[in-house]
């Protein structure tokens, strides 16, 4: 609870950050509104009583009161639905800047695989507009509910017992709540299908995969399962809207019997004297202008709750940001030691066995380090491990002695750079595909342009019609590019940080003929050479032998353990498992 009131301190203060004079007037709009109700109310009862006495001035100054308070509140009715849509957009903007900065704000990559994360992240996305809205529920329902007494204390006048109505919106509430936590329930289950349902969407609609499903035939049996998925989610939600509705009629029945009662006894009042005939037009008018009182403040309460259950999803975002371990050391400038792995096991989310085992090494200050072994060994989570966007399960990693969880994780993030083989391919302007890898320098032409000498890349962006101001990409009409051209760029990108403590190159080469591989390890070479005084270490993952042959210390990885290390040199001797793959690779040259 403390949470949820925490939530909609917060959201007011972001409505009037967003605009504090709208937000402004449109609380008064709303405040207003409620008593407009009750003075209409008023206003037919003054009507019909004064027209019995046959009072002529009373009726005009009826009708006149009758006429302004329906003026109000439809002026106001109309005012309020233009300016909330539009304030709630701007909240919603503000909302969706948070949750999209706590969550780029997580210094790992971890929780992008855990299945709870994604589906709690989905849920939320979906409903910040929830989130954004709830400020202005809070202040309607609370309006309603003003309206909504008022019109109570104006039947408690015709006769004490009519206050006894108000129990009657107690079934309505439970029923309703009862409702909104059905339907709570099937839209969290049913996250993982949506996301099941978009991943395959995706599918058809990205280039990189459409052409698989094209020349496969699976668009018919892709689009079978998308439309399973969606029976299944509307089968789920539609069971839960069917079981709320029975329970919201039940509710509305037990008020409706409630209103009834009521009607009939102002009639027997009436009957006996005891009461007028604007005691029955004002019940009357009451009765409907109760109905959607208690509607409004029915629906504001399953907003509120709606908005609140949405509420739960955004603290545990922050809670699971707050929860993991921040260094606050600064990341060194230097490495005099280089860095060290102590014991380190890790395991993907979900898998039984771990992907790393026991994992001890040393990489000195200034080399350069190989890693090799078949797919699956382990080496792309090394490095990952290594760059902190994973944290080890057990053991350590320590960077001239400090624990790497010690030293500020964004700062370390500033002392990496690196080419992954799942590189992305950036919807943007050439320059700035490649200015992505350091943004201090990202409109700095000569610093970009070196990247890309240096990244082998050069031929490339000369054939662009605009060089680096091309625009690359189909998404947004631009030029496509080779799946190799595409891999030269995100070197660049590696290439953009000219000082860093340890550069990673995951398979650089492995969309490249053998004379660009040839080039581009003399560069990587040089680049070595460049930061050794400063203790960079670069790792080389490749499965082509040629690339890591120079390398100062070569890694064998095989299922997840380190089986042998040393030079190449030395591993030819050892005659082991590198050996054994290298002459297989040679051989397969000839």
């Amino acid at each position: 609870m403390t949470r949820r009131i925490r939530t909609t301190w917060h959201t007011l203060v972001l409505t009037f950050r967003a605009d504090p004079v709208l937000a402004i007037v449109t609380t008064s709009l709303v405040v207003l509104a409620a008593g407009t109700v009750a003075g209409t109310a008023v206003s037919q009862r003054w009507l019909i009583d004064a027209a019995g006495l046959g009072d002529v001035a009373g009726v005009v100054a009826a009708v006149l009161v009758g006429v302004l308070a329906y003026t109000i509140s439809a002026a106001l009715s109309r005012v309020q639905m233009n300016l909330r849509p539009y304030l709630a957009d701007r909240v919603s903007v503000l909302v969706q800047q948070e949750v999209l900065r706590v969550a780029a704000h997580i210094p790992t990559v971890e929780h992008l695989e855990r299945a709870e994360y994604l589906d709690r992240l989905t849920t939320l996305r979906r409903g910040t507009f929830a989130l954004s809205a709830l400020c202005w529920t809070v202040v309607e329902t609370l309006a309603a509910v003003v309206s909504l007494g008022l019109s109570l204390w104006l039947l408690a006048a015709v006769h004490p017992s009519l206050f006894v109505l108000a129990l009657c919106v107690v079934p309505v509430l439970v029923a309703n709540s009862k409702a909104e936590r059905l339907k709570r329930t099937a839209r969290d289950a049913v996250a993982q299908t949506v996301r099941r349902e978009e991943a395959i969407h995706a599918l058809c609609l990205q280039s990189d995969s459409a052409k698989e499903v094209q020349i496969a035939g699976n668009g018919p049996e892709l689009n079978r399962r998308a439309e399973q998925l969606w029976e299944e989610i509307t089968r789920q939600q539609r069971t839960a809207l069917m079981k709320g509705i029975a329970w919201t009629t039940l509710g509305w029945a037990c008020f409706f019997a409630g209103l009834a009662g009521a009607l009939a006894l102002v009639v027997h009042l009436v009957m006996e004297g005891r009461a007028s005939v604007g005691d029955v037009v004002l019940v009357m008018s009451l009765a409907e202008r109760l109905r959607q009182q208690v509607w409004g403040s029915v629906t504001g309460a399953g907003a509120i709750a709606q908005a609140g259950h949405i509420a739960d999803h955004y603290h545990w975002l922050r809670d699971y940001a707050a929860t993991l371990p921040k260094g606050r050391t600064a990341a060194p400038d230097s490495l005099t030691r280089g860095i060290a792995l102590h014991g380190v096991t890790f395991s993907y989310p979900g898998a039984e066995t771990p992907c790393l085992k026991n994992i001890n090494l040393q990489l000195p200050a200034g080399s350069t380090v190989g890693l090799v072994g078949v797919n699956g060994a382990g080496k792309t989570t090394l490095v990952k491990l290594l760059t902190g966007m994973y944290r080890p399960g057990q053991g350590r990693i320590d960077v001239d002695g400090l624990p790497l969880t010690d030293i500020e994780a964004a700062q370390w993030a500033t002392r990496c750079t690196g080419a992954f083989q799942d590189f992305a391919k950036l919807q943007l302007r050439a320059g700035h595909v490649v200015g992505v890898g350091d943004l201090r320098h990202l409109d700095d032409r000569d610093a970009v342009e070196n990247a890309v000498d240096q990244a082998g890349a050069r031929h490339t962006v000369d054939l662009l019609p605009n060089g680096l101001d091309t625009q690359l990409g189909t998404v947004f009409g631009g030029v496509d590019l080779s799946h190799g051209q595409w891999q030269k760029l995100a070197l660049g990108r590696a290439m953009m940080r000219r000082s860093p403590l340890l550069l990673i190159l995951d398979e650089p080469t492995a969309a490249l003929d053998p004379q660009a591989e040839h080039e581009l390890f003399e560069s990587f070479s040089r680049q070595a050479r460049t930061t050794r005084h400063r203790g960079a270490i670069t790792i080389l993952v490749s499965h082509r032998f040629s690339t890591v042959r120079a390398a100062d210390l070569i890694i064998v990885l095989s299922d997840g353990q380190i089986v042998e290390n040393g030079s190449h040199t030395e591993l030819l001797a050892l005659g082991g498992h590198y050996a054994e793959l290298y002459t297989a690779q040679v051989e397969a040259h000839r």
